[in-house]
């Protein structure tokens, strides 16, 4: 085989940004010269390096202290995951049709070696069949998920906008054991370009608003859970009638999300969710989860908890800023706490190529965290709050709309009375009693004037909890 090295050793000056969020610092990583590089997946080396495949089919290596570029791979099928190997030179590459391991076996950084280590899963060419990833669990089985073809009809559901037209386990998330053998995991996905393994070791995956997904949504995905998206269950074992369930009967068999980002408010294609673990090298929001999206400059922002058994929680937005440029697709930290941020356009988005975001030391006042109470809401912020704001607050909800038409609708719309609002048990924290609560909906927690006791306004005052189940 004979392949390319492409080597810089300068390529100019970073660009650098902080003018929007001053407590993030956005900095733009030169990519190799006359290369667009989407990033589709990217995992760090042994050696410190970071690996990066693109959506050209391209793998990338590179070093950040010197800015040396190498092309490590290249003629994949557009490939949205990439890990680590367990061995130098070794990487697992999710393509479309197959997962792949490829490896450097002389160690001059280009790879020679490309295998088949698993597949399993069916796919006509249709552009928007893709296969995502990917993460990997302490017993070494990798994870990945289908997404649907793009179709303007087809039974028996008759979505207007997506179908499989009849192949194998799209629409499903998956596990390829470290023997290489495909284990189809959950049905009812529709475009899961994100997946995520939380800090308790549990699979999370995203997906795109579209028919039968009311908005950009994270599931939490135990094997055999049905994520919402009927076409997986028409290879599902267990409803052998899938082809006959109206929507009624669908809507009672899915598992709610834990959490939605509302279409257009918090983006428009979530994309990776990924635990903030840096213990507060990168702020004040150790332990939540970062979603990005490939089709808005924004990341937002996750808190989770567990309420009678289901995972559910709040949404807020993290940086919403226009020097973060196209779409962030993939998210990576270092081990100095700072984020890497691997970006996509070609049809999704604006840009694309390589960000690194640092935090700055400052803290600026947002929310921190929204958790359920058995009478309403317990807020904290990331500053002492003025006690004679909190009554500026709202809470409205609504339920979105459970259909097959590419948008969904926000029903039986209500506006909740706060009975009261009182300090917590520090300057940070109020505890709201909220009128009117009931499960399976979206909750909109928005301030009307609440301000820290310094006088600073909240900086996204818009938050969104998705409330599946009431505290008993």
């Amino acid at each position: 085989m004979i392949a390319r090295i492409f080597l810089t050793i300068s390529l100019g000056a970073a660009v650098t940004s902080a003018k929007a969020q001053s407590d993030y610092t956005i900095t733009e990583i030169p990519p190799p010269e006359g290369v667009v590089l989407e990033v589709g997946g990217m995992d760090w080396m042994p050696d410190g390096s970071l690996m990066m495949c693109t959506r050209r089919g391209e793998v990338w290596n590179y070093v950040h202290e010197t800015g040396k570029w190498t092309l490590f791979a290249s003629g994949l099928h557009e490939p949205l995951g990439l890990l680590a190997g367990d061995k130098p030179g070794e990487i697992y590459v999710m393509q479309r049709p197959e997962l792949s391991r490829i490896t450097d076996t002389d160690g001059d950084g280009v790879a020679e070696k490309f295998e088949l280590f698993g597949n399993g899963w069916g796919y006509t060419g249709n552009y928007h069949e893709y296969a995502f990833g990917l993460v990997r669990d302490d017993e070494g089985s990798f994870y990945g998920a289908l997404g649907l073809g793009f179709f303007p009809l087809h039974e028996p559901f008759k979505p207007r906008w997506c179908s499989h037209g009849n192949v194998p386990w799209r629409g499903w998330l998956f596990k390829i054991t470290k023997e290489g053998e495909y284990v189809p995991l959950n049905p009812g996905c529709r475009e899961p370009n994100g997946l995520g393994l939380s800090p308790d070791g549990e699979i999370f995956v995203t997906d795109n608003q579209g028919s039968y997904v009311a908005a950009g949504v994270l599931n939490h995905a135990q094997p055999g859970d049905f994520l919402g998206h009927p076409d997986g269950l028409l290879f599902d074992k267990r409803h052998p009638d899938a082809a006959t369930y109206d929507l009624e009967k669908l809507n009672s068999l899915r598992k709610r999300p834990a959490l939605h980002l509302p279409y257009r408010e918090m983006g428009m294609s979530c994309t990776q969710p990924l635990w903030d673990t840096a213990e507060g090298k990168f702020g004040p929001f150790a332990g939540d989860v970062l979603i990005g999206d490939v089709n808005t400059p924004m990341i937002n922002r996750g808190t989770l908890e567990v309420v009678d058994g289901q995972y559910q929680g709040a949404a807020y937005h993290f940086i919403n800023d226009k020097d973060l440029g196209g779409g962030s697709n993939r998210l990576l930290f270092d081990e100095k706490g700072r984020l890497w941020v691997g970006q996509t356009a070609r049809g999704w988005a604006s840009g694309e190529g390589l960000k690194l975001i640092e935090w700055n030391k400052t803290v600026a006042m947002n929310y921190r965290e929204i958790s359920l109470t058995k009478t309403g809401f317990q807020i904290t912020w990331t500053q002492p709050v003025d006690p004679t704001t909190i009554a500026n607050m709202k809470f409205s909800s609504w339920v979105f709309q459970y259909t097959g038409d590419y948008s969904a609708k926000r029903e039986q719309r209500l506006d909740h009375k706060i009975l009261s609002a009182k300090m917590g048990g520090d300057d940070r924290t109020v505890v709201f009693e909220v009128e009117g609560l009931g499960p399976d909906r979206i909750v909109q927690v928005e301030d009307a004037g609440l301000q820290s006791s310094a006088g600073e306004k909240v900086r996204f005052g818009k938050a969104f909890y998705t409330l599946n189940r009431l505290r008993k």
